[in-house]
């Protein structure tokens, strides 16, 4: 749309388009005859792109399952059991960073560099868990576990940073997708009694133009799973492991180890009752941070809403399946320990805070394309 305007402002208006035809600038850009170096460098990125995509889900995934066939990485609430990083026995003299044992407990130390358990625990697991210890035994004067949510804030703060441009350019490719979400509904309502092989490829040919359209492609969100599926497996094992996290009372009232649900269910009347308020307080943010962003893309895509009533019942299941997972991850975050808990709670608080200053990017974006239309508007396109 950029280049097409320049022409029409500096004398090429020989051939004038209706506004519809004029690509959207906030992601179209006017395709340039490339060099064959060009061409070479770009292949040469898109397959280094897979092989890291193809890393990076192989090392989360392996974080995921390890603990399946290994017993020797598997977590435990109790402090002294399980697989735990601390400093080595008597190095500080403090129970809560020395590792030692708990009688009777199968129990495996994690204090120095080792491919013992693995390359997942060897090259990510114990850089963070280094940082993450130093960090909190250098703030260990902080009462009531404060220490612990600064140093799960620093590493959030950190590995957002870094995976900041693959976010960014998710962030467009839903953009994109959810820009066109509407036509793609009434697409699908349109072909969805329709099962013979003739009418799904119909169906998928319409969908594809509209992507090609809009250069969209379909699969670039998973370039972001692949980068934050193993950043959070490294953050919910340094949580689970770390014995300082293990041994942490927040504010007194909340054991890191202990599961809100748990508490809640088993020991009511015994102080299990005050995890009904971390209850409430975490899961809104959790349920905010994945419906806030939904309805801000909403407000700011002009054409996602679908024009007929099959289009628009197939929208709304969509969002109901959204709605599914929003409650799925709220019920983890009831069952699982308190210190995963907490950690999900300061992850929701950066997308939610991420989503926003995207959504005010988009939307500056938005206001300097209508007064784009406006110069065109002038002009005589209608």
């Amino acid at each position: 749309m950029v280049l097409l305007s320049t022409k029409l402002l500096f004398g090429n208006q020989s051939h004038l388009h209706k506004k519809s035809d004029i690509p959207n600038p906030f992601w179209i850009r006017p395709d340039r005859k490339k060099s064959n170096f060009k061409k070479i460098l770009k292949r040469i990125w898109k397959w280094s792109k897979l092989a890291i995509f193809i890393f990076f889900m192989s090392i989360g995934l392996w974080g995921c399952f390890q603990t399946m066939w290994d017993s020797t990485v598997a977590t435990s609430n109790t402090i002294g059991s399980g697989l735990e990083f601390g400093y080595a026995f008597g190095s500080t003299g403090d129970y809560n960073y020395d590792l030692s044992s708990t009688y009777g407990y199968s129990y495996f130390t994690f204090d120095t560099f080792t491919m013992d358990y693995g390359i997942f625990y060897a090259i990510f697991v114990y850089p963070t868990a280094i940082l993450g210890i130093s960090l909190m035994y250098a703030t260990r004067w902080m009462w009531g576990g404060v220490n612990a949510l600064l140093t799960i804030f620093v590493l959030l703060l950190i590995v957002r940073t870094f995976s900041l441009l693959v976010t960014l350019r998710s962030t467009i490719q839903n953009e994109k997708m959810s820009e066109v979400q509407g036509k793609v509904a009434e697409i699908n309502a349109k072909y969805k009694d329709l099962k013979d092989m003739e009418s799904r490829q119909k169906k998928q040919q319409e969908i594809m133009a509209i992507y090609r359209k809009h250069k969209i492609k379909p699969f670039a969100a998973l370039e972001q799973m692949a980068i934050t599926l193993p950043i959070f497996m490294v953050i919910y094992r340094f949580v689970t492991i770390t014995r300082p996290f293990k041994a942490v009372d927040l504010f007194g009232i909340w054991s890191f180890t202990a599961s809100p649900g748990g508490e809640i269910m088993s020991n009511l009347t015994n102080g299990g009752w005050l995890y009904i308020f971390l209850v409430l307080i975490i899961v809104p943010i959790q349920f905010i941070s994945m419906v806030f962003p939904q309805k801000w893309a909403k407000t700011r895509n002009r054409n996602a809403t679908a024009i007929t009533q099959k289009g628009n019942a197939q929208y709304k299941k969509t969002k109901m399946t959204q709605y599914i997972f929003a409650g799925f991850m709220c019920f983890l975050v009831v069952v699982y320990a308190t210190g995963v808990g907490v950690y999900w709670f300061l992850n929701s608080l950066f997308s939610l805070a991420q989503s926003y200053f995207l959504h005010k990017m988009i939307l500056r974006s938005r206001k300097k394309h209508g007064s784009l239309e406006a110069r065109l508007k002038k002009l005589g396109i209608e």
